[in-house]
């Protein structure tokens, strides 16, 4: 666990502490690339109203977040329990995932107004296809000796499902959150960059008119926390959902014994 935590700490100190270096040695203007020092003084300055734009687009991206998942759960259940559905379906989910989210979000806005609804639907879009995918793809593979043996019992396709795919399923459908759960933040800076009134997307955006390079970093930096807070709780809601698997406590450390 130290391990863990100091390698990361230390990286993280030694590439501020050359980023700042090189800034000043290389005399480089604070309108091209602050130094560490002068984001920190932008982080302070902007304490005030940094918390109220971090609050909007964490309640978008964890709405976002829970309306994909359920979505996509319920649309692999079904796409499970009706095959012919699920082949006519998945080409059809497939091709909206070749649409940019970017390209999507005016659309959206342009049906569902300015407010709270097309942020959360862009993160729930996002968020949808990973966990679609991944659940459907587990409880296809769901052992099949588990299965006979359900059947053999009498069970329908509905009881395999609920005895034996399900189960077996959460692994791969919270692996597939997980993976989402990265997107979700930068989905909803993305819409709300193109029309919001709140959030770090409208923050850095004004930033960037203000040409406040210093604030755009501390935007970024809270963009990469929240995702960071958002993985962390999918990665213990993971661990609660799945008391079974073994939990990794570092590299095994290996006896070597000399030849007698």
């Amino acid at each position: 666990m130290t391990r863990r935590v100091l390698l990361p700490t230390t990286s993280v100190l030694g590439l501020l502490l050359v980023w700042e270096a090189a800034v000043r040695v290389l005399d480089v203007a604070p309108f091209v690339l602050p130094a560490p020092s002068r984001v920190a003084q932008a982080a302070v300055r902007t304490a005030g109203v940094l918390p109220a734009h971090v609050v909007t687009t964490l309640t978008e991206a964890v709405l976002g977040l829970v309306l994909g998942a359920v979505a996509g759960t319920l649309l692999a259940l079904g796409a499970v329990l009706w095959p012919r559905a699920g082949d006519a379906l998945e080409p059809l989910v497939l091709l909206t995932q070749t649409v940019p989210t970017v390209v999507l979000a005016p659309l959206l806005i342009l049906w569902t107004g300015f407010g709270l609804v097309p942020k959360v639907l862009l993160v729930a879009l996002t968020v949808f296809f990973p966990v679609f995918i991944s659940a459907t793809s587990a409880m296809r593979s769901a052992d099949t000796d588990l299965l006979d043996v359900v059947a053999g019992l009498g069970g329908r396709a509905r009881d395999q499902l609920v005895v034996v795919r399900l189960p077996g399923a959460v692994t791969g459908a919270m692996a597939g959150l997980r993976v989402a759960a990265t997107y979700t933040v930068g989905a909803a800076v993305v819409a709300e960059y193109l029309a919001g009134q709140s959030g770090l997307g409208v923050f850095i955006q004004r930033s960037r008119k203000a040409y406040a390079v210093d604030q755009i970093l501390v935007g970024v930096i809270a963009v990469a926390l929240l995702t960071a807070v958002l993985v962390g709780a999918v990665v213990l809601l993971e661990r609660a959902a799945t008391p079974w698997r073994p939990r990794a406590r570092g590299p095994a450390r290996v006896r070597s014994r000399a030849p007698s």
